[in-house]
């Protein structure tokens, strides 16, 4: 009982000390003192230059803390830019017994706030994201990954530029998970897209995924579930993506739910005339299972649903220059007077644009059940494209 008791006094006498040293640590070592050298060692192991603009401050509970403010990350010699990176204000903590005692390297949840991210191309083809942790100076070496406990953005902005086009995520909120090396990790963001052929206002986009798992050599991506959000139109499924030598070979699953596909098209902006039923492009349902594999992707077994019409069946296509559909699909009902477009003061006669629907690269069959045209009721509507 005394070894015992004088063991634990020991243990106690040490940690004691050790929250001690990090306090004192913590309280008297001005951090601030540290800029100029912690600004020379990333400009050596990035090649791009960092300004820290705001103070450095360190914390002690429940982690080693180090807080910078304002912050700048510049571009390599070369073309003249916007900065890759600058930040309000960031926070990395570490955790300290696994530092002290195997100097190994376990981060918590990394921090930045009011992040402004540029990713832009110069005319040479180079981006200026591009070798920014491989330098000559700065040879890789062999060391253990650390463990990151995850990483949260908030308020941040990303901008990607190439030539004349560009595309912005305002508005960003990033929420990653636990990162260690081998183990799986979750993530959840969103943003307000702002792009080519998207409403000047910018579109909602959410994503999430759950237990991602991704590894190299080759390149194998898996995860049970993914969400995306764009607008009011929501995608979901799982994913098992593996690279190989005859190319990718993946498979899962997907579901797509729009309440409605008018107010959707209104969203975008689309210009298109609409079907004269208000009640018409309503809720739109479609689910699948799907595989990729030596150039082929089938959907089996397809199902979709689109107002009062429910369809069923199969679909398969090539990946090729020149791709080309197989299809075996079957519709319960439609009334195809449902989506005319408003009915004109002189109508012209309605005529097909069959030379179009023959080049197109289709071939299957579709079965109606009941369908009315131009009021006139048919069952059994089967509808062959070769």
């Amino acid at each position: 009982m005394k070894a015992l008791r004088w063991s634990l006094i020991v243990i106690a006498a040490l940690v004691a000390l050790l929250v001690l040293a990090t306090l004192l640590v913590t309280e008297l070592v001005n951090p601030d003192a540290y800029r100029g050298e912690i600004e020379r060692l990333v400009a050596r192991d990035t090649g791009r230059p960092l300004l820290i603009q705001g103070h450095l401050r360190l914390g002690w509970y429940p982690w080693l803390t180090l807080e910078v403010g304002p912050a700048r990350l510049g571009n390599r010699p070369g073309p003249r830019g916007p900065d890759l990176l600058a930040w309000r204000s960031a926070r990395v903590p570490v955790r300290l017994l696994p530092l002290l005692l195997h100097r190994r390297i376990e981060l918590g949840t990394i921090e930045l706030d009011g992040a402004d991210i540029h990713l832009w191309r110069a005319t040479n083809g180079v981006g200026n994201w591009q070798n920014l942790l491989v330098t000559p100076s700065a040879p890789a070496t062999s060391t253990t990954a650390p463990s990151i406990g995850g990483l949260v953005l908030r308020d941040a902005t990303l901008v990607y530029t190439a030539g004349s086009a560009s595309v912005e995520l305002r508005q960003w909120q990033l929420h990653l998970g636990a990162w260690a090396p081998g183990r799986p990790i979750s993530l959840r963001t969103r943003f307000l897209l702002r792009a080519p052929h998207v409403p000047p206002a910018g579109v909602p986009v959410r994503f999430s995924v759950r237990r991602l798992r991704v590894q190299s050599s080759p390149l194998r991506v898996r995860t049970p579930q993914w969400m995306l959000t764009v607008a009011s139109a929501a995608l979901s499924g799982a994913l098992q993506f593996t690279a190989g030598h005859a190319g990718p070979d993946a498979a899962g699953t997907l579901a797509l739910t729009v309440p409605s596909v008018r107010g959707l098209i209104g969203t975008w902006g689309l210009k298109m005339r609409l079907p004269r039923d208000p009640a018409a492009l309503g809720a739109l349902s479609l689910s699948t299972r799907w595989r990729l594999g030596a150039g082929t992707l089938r959907l089996v077994p397809l199902s979709a649903r689109l107002d009062a019409t429910t369809l069923t069946g199969w679909a398969s296509g090539s990946m090729g220059a020149h791709p080309r559909w197989r299809f075996g699909l079957t519709a319960d009902q439609i009334d195809f007077d449902d989506y005319l477009p408003p009915t004109r003061r002189h109508p012209k006669p309605l005529k097909l644009p069959l030379a179009r629907l023959r080049a197109l690269p289709l071939q299957g069959t579709l079965t109606v059940g009941r369908a009315t045209i131009a009021g006139t009721r048919m069952r059994g509507v089967e509808l062959r494209v070769k």
